[in-house]
């Protein structure tokens, strides 16, 4: 029985928000409360302190909005994929309201996984992430 403690304590992995909305980081963050295998341990709400952040621990997974209150989605996508980027690339998750076919097309171009319309498709954001966190920790037997 002294196990079952470490059984009952499962890991989750670790999620970055990069969302200038107050509004949706907190509706994110109540989504993922629940949630026994993934929780956002990181919070940007523009492009140049999401790297900073990034730069500084690993995170496992990124959600990132297009439009920021400073930069964009994309220029922390872009740092993500540069050579001299200190950990593993994080698997990448654009949620946004500018779910333009261009946008889509230039973000799958830098490696994301999931692109979703926030309006549309807030559910399936979290169902993904949860899906992610589960193949990742199953994955790595953390």
């Amino acid at each position: 029985m002294q196990n079952m403690p470490d059984i009952m304590e499962r890991e989750r992995i670790h999620v970055m928000l990069v969302e200038d909305s107050a509004l949706i980081r907190e509706a994110l963050r109540e989504a993922l409360d629940g949630s026994s295998v993934a929780s956002f341990d990181g919070f940007a709400a523009g492009s140049a302190e999401a790297i900073a952040l990034l730069r500084s621990r690993r995170f496992d997974m990124v959600v990132v909005d297009i439009e920021l209150a400073h930069g964009t989605g994309f220029d922390v996508l872009q740092d993500i994929n540069k050579p001299d980027f200190p950990y593993p690339p994080p698997i990448t998750m654009v949620l946004t309201n500018h779910a333009y076919v261009i946008y889509r097309h230039r973000a799958q171009a830098l490696g994301v996984k999931y692109f979703f319309d926030k309006s549309m498709h807030f559910d399936e954001a979290i169902e993904a992430i949860e899906k992610e966190a589960n193949t990742l920790l199953d994955g790595n037997n953390r």
